[in-house]
């Protein structure tokens, strides 16, 4: 099966995309863990593991095609953060701006009449409507019940139970 070149340097930056991501939710687990929000934590961890398995669905769909996928060398994600109000927002922001990149292989596929790659890009742009979903109820739930200690508390058991 042929893909255009640029289609397959678009699959394979939703790899690096994917990866990267997965870094930096597990980047932001390990702070959230070391700053006592164990429940917040095993979720952004649970998050890092997502972000892998998403990154599968590109270099499965390369590899089906006969196509070498690009494993990526990885930058160092951000390790600073203000707390978990601050990796709220951050997650909300990385995952509208991964949306984006979603919305460009989508976009190209379309384009070139590449069904079979816009049925995946479709994949990850569904997968993007639950993520922001996801990081906008957390954002909301701040907005409405406020950044106090206890508040964030019960905020870090209810991430916890999820």
């Amino acid at each position: 099966m042929y893909i255009s070149k640029k289609i397959e340097e678009l699959i394979n930056q939703r790899i690096l995309e994917e990866e990267k991501s997965s870094r930096l939710y597990l980047a932001m687990s390990k702070y959230l863990n070391f700053s006592g929000y164990f429940g917040a934590s095993k979720l952004w961890k649970k998050y890092a593991d997502e972000e892998m398995e998403h990154a599968s669905w590109a270099y499965d769909y390369l590899e089906k095609l006969n196509i070498l996928p690009t494993v990526p060398t990885l930058p160092a994600p951000i390790m600073e953060f203000d707390g978990l109000c601050d990796i709220c927002s951050k997650s909300l922001d990385h995952e509208i701006s991964i949306t984006e990149s979603c919305n460009d292989l989508a976009k190209v596929a379309t384009i070139e009449f590449d069904f079979m790659t816009l049925e995946l890009a479709q994949r990850y742009l569904k997968e993007q409507s639950e993520e922001v979903e996801k990081q906008t109820y957390w954002k909301d739930r701040i907005l409405l019940f406020g950044e106090d200690k206890m508040m964030l508390r019960m905020l870090d058991e209810e991430m916890g139970s999820i």
